[in-house]
């Protein structure tokens, strides 16, 4: 039987075809990778835009806040009757509640963004500067802080806060181990923030923040949220929260009684009578109803992305002196764009 020899063009036909298949595929790849930086790439842009958008409408909520405070003495002297009529979109009641140590939120659209600013005491809390053994003791027993934790507790808070290296008996100066591992000594000075009680021997999260109850411990609330570092020690009883106003010391009558007042003869919040009688305090030396340093929280919103500014202000004869400032972007809502 005759055979036939192996066509060579064939072969040629089918590996030119193989390489051509590479080629497409090759070719798609670094197409589809284009085509994904370019998507990055313009989701990057879209999100810086955004953001900055957002950043812009913060720092429009915090010169709002500004122009709130500016008004305080012309607020207080617009008669009761004329705030409705004359302040259609809320501006001078702000006023008027800070004035009154009240705290007041005002949100604005502005475009397609809007900004969301909260004006309110920042001596509505507990100076952890200004307590002493007895106040700790207290708040220890509400916050349920096992009791075998709080005289070393307190004797180390105040190792840290005072001057010079003599140890309390259950203290720790910068010579005891547990700041020698760290590398960093006592700071032998007032705190500057609440959270800076993280950084002492002794004290930690659980205390801060609060933790469940476990196998092995009781649930511990949280101590931060009653806590400030601003003012003189004082509390402000026209913001301070029902646990604050607990952890002072006043009982649950009184707590009720202040709650009903700070809505006014009204029983509303947010008119123009809210905030407790004057007199209410008294001769009573641990409260206030006004207050020195306002804290700011102005939010902007731009589709969803948002920027937080978050300032301390010191009131004063002048303009309010900036004293503290933290600003940046803040988690995207779920449903964003």
């Amino acid at each position: 039987m005759k055979q036939h020899p192996p066509n060579r063009n064939s072969s040629k036909d089918g590996a030119a075809l193989i390489v051509a298949l590479w080629v497409l595929i090759i070719l798609s790849m670094i197409v589809g990778s284009f085509a994904f930086e370019v998507k990055l790439e313009s989701m990057l842009v879209s999100h810086k835009r955004k953001t900055f958008h957002a950043e812009m409408q913060a720092y429009s909520g915090f010169e709002y806040a500004k122009a709130i405070l500016d008004k305080q003495q012309e607020a207080k002297e617009l008669e009761i009757e004329d705030m409705g009529a004359e302040d259609q979109d809320g501006f001078m009641l702000a006023a008027l509640h800070i004035k009154r140590g009240l705290s007041t939120t005002s949100k604005i659209k502005l475009g397609d963004g809007s900004f969301s600013v909260t004006l309110e005491s920042a001596e509505g809390g507990l100076n952890v500067n200004t307590l002493n053994r007895e106040d700790w003791l207290d708040i220890f027993e509400m916050a349920n802080v096992p009791s075998t934790e709080w005289d070393t507790m307190i004797d180390c808070l105040e190792d840290w806060i005072d001057e010079g290296d003599l140890h309390q008996l259950n203290g720790a100066e910068s010579d005891d181990p547990y700041y020698e591992e760290r590398g960093y000594p006592v700071k032998n000075g007032p705190l500057d923030s609440v959270e800076e009680l993280l950084l002492i021997k002794s004290w930690g999260p659980d205390i801060l923040y609060g933790k469940n109850a476990d196998e092995d411990s009781d649930a511990i609330f949280g101590i931060a949220e009653l806590m400030t570092v601003w003012g003189d020690g004082k509390l402000n009883l026209n913001t301070a929260s029902i646990d604050t106003m607990r952890a002072a010391g006043l009982t649950d009558e009184q707590i009720e009684e202040i709650i009903e007042l700070r809505a006014g003869l009204d029983g509303t919040l947010g008119t123009a009578d809210d905030g407790l009688p004057r007199d209410y305090i008294g001769s009573d030396s641990r409260f206030k109803l006004q207050s020195h340093f306002v804290k700011v929280t102005s939010v902007g919103d731009i589709f969803g992305t948002q920027y937080q500014i978050e300032a301390i202000l010191l009131l004063g004869n002048n303009k309010p002196v900036v004293v503290y400032w933290k600003e940046g972007p803040v988690k995207q809502h779920a449903n964003a764009r």
